[in-house]
């Protein structure tokens, strides 16, 4: 035998040298750096593949099958199950808390003189007594036969805090302290919110959200598109808004001044309301009936039943054409051929008034636009003199027999061609109606006119006694182009005005009695607000009598009615005002005009960002009053604990009575849910009591400097909720561990405990 082992021993010796030998052999071939290199990589990979397999066998690979076997598994339906039913045995616990709390309130009340009665007859009235009441509700809450109620517990409970009563109250009131302390600090977070949401905006406001034009964009905000907007679902009104300056011209000179065209919705809807006098008469449909053609309870004598086509009749009657110059066109357009000039002659011509193509010259150039987008003109369809110019001078046109041509044609309509006299039902002294007649489209009325007509100047007659006319003038005047058109007020402004203080210390108004005060007034119209314009363009200077006075603004402002406006041509809003059905659909109505490529700004985002702030800033104070309920509930718990430390043989006699374990467990969760209920309710009355009396000091402070009350706190009952949960959540994890304590002790050793 010892033989054989020496022989392995050799064998093993000989196989260790050969091994050696090749190693020496091997080495100078070899770097140390490499060899050392190899020697830590493979002990690497020796790592990862041993980490990989404790892994594996540590965390075996589940297929996704066994995963939803196991997790439908009655073990985890019996999980969730005993899970489920403590989270309801809790929330039925506090609805026994709170019942019995409502009970002892209500004997409380009847204890006091001439409220039992009250109690009684309300008993009486409705039939269902109200001590009866508060059994009946815990019947539905209790559901254990065979143990203990839980509102025998809870009874029991308060009973044995009434025997420690200092104690007790001590620690409610600590409670009390702390939860009230958060109310307090919270409140005053909701109050001055709610102050400076207030002063920002109304209710109403946050409803509403302006519409505006994009900086760059091409759109136009005019009828349509609000017509658009407010097909939209949700909206409830939409109410445009026009915004220019006016030229005023008073006693003491000239100025200018804010003009806002509004209706009395937009007024109403923006809060604004006059401090003295009365709101304009105005209407948002007589305004927009003014931009379809339809002047609200104004009669301008023109026949609408055929609008729109080229060559209807409007309405027959005789002229005075003046001492303009007119140019006559075959045909109801400018592209027709010139039959030449024309002027007034005693005695007016007899003609009627046809729809043609639209111009620039006159308050009819511009009077309809159909729905198919094309804009008429009204002309003067009759039998004209026609005269021509001959070195500057302007003369008859004579025909071959020496007298002068009268020619059938047409001319345009302007403010020197006056109607004085209308065709009477039956006249038939103007002969066959120029033009094809049919029914034609609804119309937008315009209303557009210019001061600028070719004037001319008689300067001598000849022997058959023509006029001889003198129109050197009449190329410059047709060349240049006055730098402001003028355009008429319509016959239907209200010319009515709200003006604020700045306006009647600009013009010179008694502040006292403004009310009826006068004022004229000319509006700078742009292209922007009246596309057609080929330069800026002035209303005509009008009268406007002020109506109200109102409180906003710093600079000189007034507010005219919308109608007076768009009497004028006026075809484009500056804005409008979008108002929602509710508060919670304006985000999409927002996000649905947004598309549409305007621009919306609403109060709302102001009220949101203020919203943000103050969420942050009740946190901080909230923050703030933890450190109390943290040192209260620090209270509590060592109040419960030498509670159970002192009836720890009454736990004993309990258990050997036949009272369960749980049922003690039960026993001091009761009593610490109890205490945080009863600090949760005198906590929100402190915090409530407290806020009112700072509001109240600060109240007498505004007052007598006359700015009015305040109300600085404000508790929504949906943190009044909140306050009472986290006060039973407070009581129940402060309560746990002396009532697991109060379970786990054995009845023989309470029994000896000393």
């Amino acid at each position: 035998m010892r033989e054989k082992v020496m022989k392995v021993n050799q064998g093993k010796q000989g196989d260790l040298v050969n091994q050696v030998d090749q190693v020496k052999r091997d080495k100078p071939k070899m770097k140390k750096f490499n060899l050392f290199g190899d020697v830590v990589a493979r002990g690497n990979d020796v790592k990862k593949a041993f980490a990989t397999k404790a892994n594996e066998a540590m965390h075996p690979k589940v297929p996704l099958r066994e995963k939803l076997r196991k997790f439908f598994s009655r073990e985890t339906v019996l999980k969730l199950q005993e899970e489920g039913k403590t989270i309801m045995s809790l929330t039925s616990f506090f609805g026994l808390v709170l019942i019995f709390l409502l009970d002892l309130t209500i004997k409380l009340l009847a204890s006091i003189p001439g409220i039992k009665q009250i109690l009684i007859l309300i008993g009486n009235k409705t039939g269902h007594h109200v001590w009866r009441l508060s059994e009946s509700l815990i019947n539905r809450f209790e559901s254990r036969p065979g143990r203990i109620r839980r509102s025998v517990l809870i009874n029991l409970a308060f009973r044995n805090m009434r025997v420690k009563r200092t104690r007790a109250m001590v620690t409610v009131g600590g409670m009390g302290l702390g939860i009230g302390a958060i109310v307090f600090l919270v409140s005053l977070g909701y109050g001055v919110q709610r102050l400076v949401v207030s002063r920002v905006a109304r209710l109403d406001e946050l409803r509403m959200a302006d519409v505006t034009l994009q900086n760059s964009s091409n759109l136009r905000l005019d009828g349509n598109a609000i017509t658009s907007m407010r097909n939209m679902p949700g909206v409830a009104n939409v109410m445009p808004m026009v915004s220019l300056v006016g030229k005023l011209t008073f006693s003491g000179g000239q100025g200018e001044s804010l003009v806002y065209g509004v209706s009395k919705e937009y007024l109403n809807a923006a809060g604004i309301k006059p401090s003295k006098g009365g709101f304009f008469e105005s209407s948002e449909e007589e305004a927009m009936n003014l931009m379809q053609g339809v002047v609200a309870g104004v009669s301008d004598g023109l026949d609408y039943s055929n609008p729109g086509k080229v060559g209807s009749m409007i309405k027959e009657g005789r002229y005075e054409l003046g001492t303009s110059v007119h140019s006559v066109y075959q045909e109801p357009w400018a592209a027709s051929v010139e039959l030449g000039l024309t002027r007034g002659i005693p005695g007016g011509i007899w003609g009627s008034e046809v729809w043609g193509e639209s111009y620039l010259v006159g308050n009819k150039g511009r009077f309809v636009i159909t729905y198919t987008g094309e804009k008429r003109g009204v002309w003067l369809a009759a039998s004209y003199p026609i005269w021509e110019k001959v070195k500057g001078n302007l003369v008859p046109k004579l025909d071959e027999a020496g007298a002068q041509v009268w020619s059938r044609g047409y001319i345009k309509m302007s403010d020197a061609v006056t109607n004085t006299e209308e065709a009477q039902p039956g006249d038939t002294r103007l002969g066959d109606v120029l033009g094809e007649e049919s029914v034609g489209q609804p119309y937008e009325v315009l209303g557009e006119s210019e001061e600028a007509t070719i004037a001319a100047t008689v300067v001598g007659v000849d022997e058959a006694g023509v006029e001889w006319v003198d129109l050197s003038s009449l190329d410059a005047s047709a060349a240049a182009t006055p730098e402001v058109m003028i355009i008429e007020t319509p016959g239907g402004a209200k010319k009515q005005a709200m003006v604020n203080a700045s306006f009647m210390e600009l013009v010179g108004i008694d502040k006292d009695n403004p009310v009826g005060s006068t004022f004229d007034v000319s509006f700078v119209i742009l292209n922007t607000l009246k596309p057609d314009l080929d330069r800026p363009a002035q209303s005509a200077k009008a009268t406007y009598t002020i109506a109200g006075v109102i409180e906003e603004g710093t600079s000189p402002q007034m507010y005219v009615p919308l109608e007076d406006l768009t009497g004028l041509g006026i075809t484009n809003f500056s804005q409008a005002k979008v108002l929602a059905a509710k508060q919670e659909e304006l985000t999409g109505i927002r996000q649905q005009i947004d598309n549409l490529g305007y621009k919306t700004t609403s109060v709302a985002d102001t009220v949101e960002q203020i919203d943000k702030l103050f969420a942050t800033v009740r946190i901080v104070l909230a923050s703030f009053g933890l450190v109390a309920l943290t040192v209260a509930s620090l209270g509590m718990f060592n109040t419960l604990t030498v509670s159970l430390m002192e009836r720890t043989r009454e736990v004993g006699v309990m258990k050997a009575m036949g009272m369960r374990s749980v049922e003690v467990k039960e026993l001091f969760l009761a009593e610490a849910m109890i205490m945080g209920l009863l600090g949760g309710v005198f906590g929100i009355l402190a915090g409530w009591g407290m806020g009112k009396m700072l509001g109240l000091l600060l109240s007498t402070i505004s007052i007598a400097r006359g700015v009015g009350a305040i109300d600085v706190s404000y508790i929504p009952w949906q943190f009044v909720v909140f306050v009472l949960s986290l006060s039973f959540v407070v009581g129940v994890a402060t309560g746990i561990y002396p009532a697991r304590r109060a379970r786990r002790i054995s009845a023989l050793n309470a029994l000896r405990y000393e």
